[in-house]
C-alpha cells in the first residue's frame, strides 16, 4: 500500500494556492512588457538584480544538499549541476548551459555588459530576499526549504511562457531559438521541472503540523518579497524613482 501523507499533500496544495495569488507574472512588469510598454532595458535592469540575487544564494544550495537525503539530495545536487552548467536538464538530455552565462548575455543585448553586472548594487526589497532567503536555507527543515523553493523557481514558467517569450517573438525581433533569450527558453522547461519535483517533495517531507504551520508562513514570505523586488524594479527601472538619500550622499 503506498505511504499517504495528508498533512503534507494540504501543505502542497496550500503552497500552490499561496504562489497563484502572488504571481509575479501578473504584477505591471511583466503585464506591461508583454504589452510592449516595457522594453529590454527595463527587463535587462530586472536581470541584472536577478543575477546579484542568485549569486548570492546559489551556494546555499550545499546547504539544502547537507540537510536532505535519499531521492531529495540527488535531485538537489543536479538541480546545482544544471545551474553551474555542469549537466543538461532533465537528467542530461537537454545541453549542459551555465545558467549565469544565460544571464550576461541576455542583458549584452539590453545594453549592460558583465562588468556592470556583476558590480550592480542590489535594491532594497532584492536584498532582503536574498538574506531572507539565506535564512531559510540556515536555518529551517528541509521540508520548510523546498515550500520556499518551490514558491519561487515556480513561477518562473508562467512568467516566460505567458509574457516574456510572446514579447520577445512578437515585438523584439527574436525566435525560439535565438540565444539571447535562451535564459527565458530554457527556463521555461528547466523550472516547471524543477519546481514540480519541489512541490512533491513538500508533500512527501511536511509531516507534522508546526513543520506545515513554518513552511506555509516561509512560503508566504517569500512571496509577498519577491512581490516587493517586482514593485521595486517598477518604479526604479518604469518610473524613474530613486530613494531619498541623506543629505551630503550622492545617488
Amino acid at each position: 500500500m503506498a505511504d499517504t501523507n495528508p498533512i503534507g499533500e494540504a501543505t502542497a496544495s496550500d503552497i500552490l494556492a499561496l504562489r497563484d495569488t502572488w504571481h509575479t507574472k501578473d504584477h505591471p512588469f511583466f503585464i506591461e512588457f508583454h504589452e510592449g510598454k516595457i522594453g529590454l532595458d527595463a527587463l535587462g535592469a530586472l536581470m541584472v538584480q536577478h543575477y546579484q540575487h542568485v549569486d548570492r544564494v546559489m551556494p546555499s544550495l550545499g546547504i539544502a544538499i547537507y540537510k536532505a537525503t535519499g531521492g531529495a539530495r540527488k535531485f538537489m545536487i543536479e538541480t546545482l549541476a544544471e545551474e553551474e552548467g555542469l549537466l543538461g536538464g532533465n537528467h542530461g538530455e537537454r545541453e549542459a548551459q551555465d545558467h549565469m552565462e544565460l544571464i550576461y548575455r541576455f542583458c549584452k543585448v539590453a545594453g549592460y555588459d558583465k562588468k556592470t553586472v556583476q558590480a550592480a548594487e542590489q535594491l532594497p526589497a532584492w536584498r532582503a530576499r536574498s538574506y531572507f532567503y539565506l535564512h531559510v536555507m540556515r536555518e529551517e527543515p528541509i521540508g520548510v526549504i523546498v515550500a520556499m523553493q518551490s514558491t519561487q523557481e515556480g513561477q518562473q514558467p508562467a512568467i516566460n511562457i505567458e509574457r516574456v517569450i510572446p514579447a520577445m517573438l512578437k515585438l523584439h525581433g527574436y525566435g525560439m531559438d535565438s540565444p539571447e533569450i535562451e535564459f527565458f527558453t530554457e527556463h521555461a522547461i528547466a523550472d516547471q521541472e524543477h519546481s514540480g519535483r519541489q512541490i512533491k517533495l513538500v508533500a512527501e517531507l511536511v509531516r507534522e503540523e508546526d513543520t506545515r504551520a513554518r513552511a506555509l508562513r516561509v512560503a508566504e514570505t517569500a512571496l509577498r518579497t519577491r512581490w516587493a523586488c517586482m514593485n521595486d524594479i517598477y518604479r526604479v527601472a518604469v518610473k524613474g524613482e530613486r530613494d531619498l538619500l541623506p543629505h551630503g550622499i550622492a545617488a
